[in-house]
């Protein structure tokens, strides 16, 4: 029997600026445009795991059910940024702390449990905080509106203009969109890693927290400006130089991958909108015994982007499911809770995704089946009402994306070559 996944929904007061999951711990943030910071809780099994029997099998164990919309409760919420909104956040690898920083330019650490802030450092006010780090429990880093990359210790803050330890100026040409930790290698004596990626405007650049000052290297000009970035250490490899890999997603829809130490250009081009042209505004990498109805077992990562759809893509096969639709506003986040469901949000609504129960697909299939038999016995006047409960069929619905404004498409510069879409499939459920 095949897949199929629903939504819960919740409702902001704000728009979405940015999601943080908890690491661990049934909790997620959300910072608004407000900003506001709401943190959300819901019942999960894994919270009381800790206290059970180590002796006691879970092989008969009934998966706990998934939550529902009326679960998902808010833990606390304070108005955290009160000149303007809360623009990043982020937990720090413990899950104790939440960061925050906004458009006031305040960096903010608090308690994740109880939103209770701990510490504040002002923020130089002429380089805007545009996205935050953990690099370390002790270690942040922060990138900027004008381009520029800052190394902050946490051991030491203050609300004195904060000074950076360490820094790289003008690494972009605008803010930076997207930092990306890749894994520690074995000669990390800490265990933490000590290269990152950052990506602006139409370039990646990659860098040694050892070495301030300036990036190990910068690619080429891309044209098509990069939004978010992800790494899987398990891609495909065949032909592709290696299985890591960084996916970044662009204003034109495409997701191109980098592999990892050759930074002058992409290696692939994976289109996901290429109707509309509609940017690819967030990327996530999913865990390796992820599995979609139809497609099997492999490495697969998630994209969201502006016409308000989630795609999940299987890489080497390159197939392709939609998993949500409708978000007028666009997908702006996407993140992975603690039990393992896509975490999908933009505008006034965050998504968490869970796969139906067994019985109610099996009743849904039913019910397919028969209203299929009744329109095949039907005339024809019985059948011009096929898909009126399809999403996104209407008429109005065509037109609407008809007029919905295009972006400009024109892919890399480089020599990378072009994966397409292949085997183009509407995973059962997720359309």
């Amino acid at each position: 029997m095949a897949a199929q996944y629903e939504a819960r929904s919740v409702n902001l007061t704000a728009d979405l600026f940015t999601l943080a999951v908890h690491p661990t711990r049934p909790l997620f943030a959300a910072g608004l445009s407000s900003g506001h910071v709401y943190s959300y809780t819901w019942p999960t099994s894994s919270s009381s795991s800790a206290d059970e029997d180590p002796n006691d099998s879970d092989d008969d164990e009934t998966p706990a059910a998934a939550p529902t919309e009326t679960d998902y409760t808010i833990a606390w919420k304070t108005h955290r940024h009160k000149n303007g909104g809360c623009r990043s956040a982020v937990y720090s690898h413990d899950g104790l702390s939440l960061y925050t920083a906004g458009k006031d330019g305040i960096l903010k650490a608090a308690s994740s449990e109880t939103g209770r802030v701990v510490s504040k450092s002002i923020l130089p006010k002429d380089d805007a905080a545009s996205i935050l780090l953990p690099l370390s429990a002790q270690h942040l880093l922060l990138g900027t509106d004008e381009g520029n990359i800052h190394l902050f210790d946490l051991r030491t803050p203050t609300t004195l203009p904060a000074k950076a330890n360490a820094s790289w100026l003008n690494v972009h040409d605008d803010h930076i969109s997207s930092l990306l930790a890749l894994p520690a290698t074995a000669a990390s004596t800490t265990g933490f890693s000590r290269t990152y990626i950052s990506t602006g405007d139409t370039t990646l650049s990659s860098f040694d927290v050892r070495k301030p000052g300036k990036a190990l290297a910068r690619s080429e000009p891309q044209e098509d400006e990069i939004l978010c970035s992800s790494f899987t250490a398990h891609a495909p490899s065949r032909n592709t130089g290696g299985s890591e890999k960084v996916m970044t997603g662009t204003s034109s829809g495409v997701v191109t991958t980098w592999n990892k130490g050759f930074w002058e250009d992409h290696q692939e081009r994976i289109p996901l909108s290429r109707k509309t042209g509609d940017s690819i505004d967030s990327i996530i990498t999913l865990t390796e015994d992820f599995e979609i109805s139809g497609a099997g077992y492999g490495t697969f990562f998630a994209a969201g982007s502006g016409d308000g759809k989630v795609r999940i893509v299987k890489m080497g096969g390159n197939k392709v499911g939609d998993l949500l639709e409708g978000l007028e506003e666009g997908v702006s986040a996407l993140a992975v809770d603690c039990d393992g469901r896509i975490v999908s949000g933009g505008g006034l609504v965050v998504k968490i995704w869970s796969e139906k129960e067994a019985q109610e697909v099996e009743e849904e299939e039913e019910e397919e089946e028969k209203e299929g038999k009744k329109r095949k016995g039907g005339d024809s006047d019985d059948d011009s009402d096929d898909d009126s409960d399809v999403e996104g069929e209407s008429s109005d619905d065509e037109k609407e994306k008809k007029k919905r404004k295009k972006r400009k498409r024109t892919g890399g510069k480089g020599k990378a070559k072009s994966a397409g879409v292949k085997n183009v499939h509407s995973f059962a459920g997720l359309d």
